[in-house]
């Protein structure tokens, strides 16, 4: 059955999300890591985790998302709640560049350095700062006992390379499957071991749903494109991305 390694069930349109948990089994779904970006929305997410089997929660602060810095501290003891699986999302964005650069930079190595402590996998958002994310990771990388996963990765086959090279996990999201992705060639770099697939719903729409909203049950068209490009089959990817997903995240 899949995983769908990332997803947001706490967003308003999902209206709590229990319909979607509720039909996981019949959507083919596993299991499902709900992500959290600041702090009410970890909070609701761990709960979810705690209240549901199949369930996992992150928590974090997305760098469009900080309002203030000393909410950094307010994450660490949401970590070590029950279903409480990693650490994110985490990172860059230089996309809208609603935060101050510096800003975002201090707190994303602050959650990091929370990362290392505590040992939990870090999930990261990297948008429009390639320049500035690789550097980062290259420096982090060893102190992360709990490793890395590049979430919606839409950059090139070289960079991918980059961050395999340090035992990322690289996880591929809706845009694979539009009309002019072109990322062939960053989803056949990545080694089995560390490939994830994702919907980052309800955002991010795969083919043949492109306009609508998304759902978890929708990693499904991101599994079979993945494994058109890998010259493999679903039921094979399937495998391999919830193989992947239950030991990044350490479920069961």
């Amino acid at each position: 059955m899949m995983i769908d390694s990332h997803c947001h069930l706490t967003d308003p349109y999902y209206a709590g999300g229990e319909d979607i948990i509720k039909n996981m089994a019949a959507d083919g779904l596993e299991a499902l890591v709900t992500v959290g970006y600041d702090i009410p929305t970890s909070e609701r997410c761990a709960s979810l985790a705690a209240e549901h089997g199949g369930v996992y929660a992150t928590v974090g602060l997305h760098p469009s998302e900080i309002k203030d810095e000393n909410d950094v501290g307010r994450i660490l003891p949401l970590l070590s709640l029950p279903g409480v699986v990693a650490l994110g999302e985490i990172g860059l964005d230089y996309h809208w560049d609603d935060v101050p650069r510096d800003v975002q930079k201090r707190v994303f190595e602050a959650q990091l350095d929370i990362a290392r402590s505590s040992g939990k996998p870090v999930v990261i958002h990297s948008r429009d700062c390639d320049g500035d994310m690789l550097p980062v990771i290259k420096r982090w990388y060893k102190m992360l006992p709990g490793g890395i996963v590049m979430h919606c990765f839409s950059s090139s086959a070289e960079l991918a390379k980059e961050y395999v090279k340090m035992g990322c996990y690289i996880s591929f999201a809706g845009p694979v499957t539009f009309k002019n992705a072109k990322r062939g060639d960053a989803i056949r770099a990545v080694p089995d071991e560390l490939l994830l697939a994702e919907t980052d719903s309800p955002y991010l729409t795969p083919v043949p749903h492109r306009g609508e909203k998304n759902y978890p049950a929708y990693v499904r068209y991101v599994i079979e494109k993945l494994a058109e490009e890998r010259g493999s089959d679903f039921t094979s990817v399937e495998r391999l991305t919830s193989d992947n997903a239950k030991r990044f995240y350490g479920i069961s």
